[in-house]
């Protein structure tokens, strides 16, 4: 009897296990969906700024506005890109 109980418990560790890496795999997949999504409504957002930089026309003077908000977003920059090439 012992034997089939050790069996039983086997069986439902193995049934258990493989629904939780089931759910932690979802929830990667979904983080992953969500990191993707916001590193690319990031580079939209800067698009425009690359856009002003590189039509010199355009520029009458933004450049010190743009460089004033840049500097006050609060978050440094080289975070945000380190967290994204870990990938």
């Amino acid at each position: 009897m012992p034997h089939n109980d050790f069996d039983e418990f086997a069986r439902g560790f193995r049934e258990r296990t493989a629904a939780r890496l089931l759910e932690f795999e979802k929830a990667m997949a979904k983080a992953q969906d969500e990191l993707e999504k916001s590193a690319q409504r990031a580079a939209q957002a800067q698009s425009p700024t690359e856009a002003q930089r590189r039509n010199p026309a355009s520029r009458s003077g933004a450049h010190s506005q743009s460089q004033s908000q840049r500097q006050g977003r609060g978050r440094p920059r080289g975070q945000v890109q380190s967290v994204l090439r870990r990938g």
